[in-house]
């Protein structure tokens, strides 16, 4: 089949969740046979566009149907696979917009009302002038706003993909109770395969390690908090913050005016296997994760997951002395449980025999036989 995977951004598969999935489940495909295709359809690319890659960035959203439209013709598209579901890319990227003679599915990679949930904790702005009372004020609005334009777009997507994909079965119950559909076959649960090979660990750190993206949903300033208050750093342990984006400055201030000593930034690392290797606990104090690549990476090299509680979390900590999930927007909860974990010398070594077998259900070659299975069931 021919295939043409979308996203916003480039794929690279050292970047984002999302992008290292897609890079996973298009390479593992086009090792099957298939042909493989990639569309950017946001990010002005600046470099030299990879091999079987093409862009619509820039364009408005009619140029960027065309566009596809004309793409999937020139290349024979059978299946475009849309991996930004929740994006606007759902209005031009859907069965009624193009017209070329394939399947669309659509692929949602994120929690679906994680952020609506928590979404006046996330907006606390100082009380410094008359304009940040009225940003306060404008809350009820801006939620009700994103709650209406959230819900229309699912609705859209539901009705104008001919499959839906989620990663884990939370989420697809999620996704009919939030935009008040009844459930359909449409929606198909695929999890995330895994990025690695599980090893085997015999020795470990006194690390804590957090890998992801430096932006506000990933709460990292709240880390810092609790880090402080849990007092680690007295103990001899250290803290590595892998990833990189647009709080980095303002995180690494935090970390210096909380006169942290040993938590370090690390930035984007394309083996950050080595560091799990090395830690011991994993963090993760994010409130719009869906099935967490970050969780089951910690899990494959034996780290201990303390993180705040998602959709497919249960999923992945399929038995309770596994990791810790904490009520989200605590940096309380986060620093008792950092705490008390060092204190009780919690790891995963013990119980590594168990989490293997446990993630081989997420092993590429059974996922990538999902999605051909769904391929071939396509009306």
């Amino acid at each position: 089949m021919n295939l043409l995977f979308s996203f916003g951004n480039l794929i690279r598969p050292t970047r984002g969740g999302t992008e290292r999935v897609t890079y996973q489940i298009a390479n593992g495909l086009r090792s099957r046979g298939h042909r493989v295709f990639f569309l950017i359809t946001e990010e002005c690319v600046t470099v030299p566009l990879p091999y079987h890659t093409f862009t619509c960035a820039g364009m408005t959203p009619d140029g960027k149907a065309a566009y596809a439209d004309i793409l999937c013709e020139k290349l024979d598209i059978d299946i475009l696979i849309n991996e930004a579901g929740t994006s606007d890319d759902v209005y031009f990227l859907n069965t009624s917009s193009l017209k070329f003679p394939g399947k669309i599915i659509t692929c949602i990679h994120f929690d679906i009302v994680g952020d609506l949930q928590y979404f006046y904790r996330c907006y606390r702005y100082p009380m410094r002038s008359w304009k940040d009372a009225v940003r306060l004020l404008r809350l009820p609005w801006l939620k009700r706003m994103h709650t209406r334009n959230r819900k229309q777009r699912y609705r859209h997507l539901l009705r104008f993909s001919d499959a839906v994909v989620v990663p884990a079965p939370a989420l697809k119950e999620q996704l009919f109770r939030f935009s008040e559909l009844p459930p359909n076959s449409k929606v198909r649960v695929i999890p995330n395969p895994a990025a690695f090979e599980p090893e085997w660990q015999h020795t470990k750190e006194k690390t804590a390690l957090f890998v992801g993206r430096l932006s506000p949903e990933k709460h990292v300033d709240h880390l810092l908090r609790a880090w402080k208050r849990s007092d680690a750093e007295n103990a001899g342990w250290q803290l590595l913050i892998v990833g990189d984006g647009a709080l980095r400055d303002s995180l690494e201030n935090l970390s210096r005016r909380l006169k942290l000593q040993r938590v370090f930034f690390m930035g984007q690392t394309d083996e950050p296997e080595t560091l799990y290797r090395r830690a011991t606990l994993l963090l993760l104090p994010s409130d719009h994760e869906s099935f967490s690549l970050v969780i089951q990476e910690a899990l494959s090299f034996g780290c201990f997951p303390i993180s705040y509680d998602f959709p497919a979390l249960s999923q992945l900590l399929a038995q309770p002395e596994w990791g810790l999930a904490l009520r989200k927007h605590s940096p309380t909860a986060m620093a008792k449980a950092i705490r008390e974990s060092i204190r009780l010398n919690r790891s995963n070594l013990p119980h590594q025999q168990h989490i293997h077998s446990h993630l081989n259900r997420f092993a590429l070659p059974g996922i990538l036989d999902t999605w051909e299975q769904l391929f071939s069931e396509l009306p």
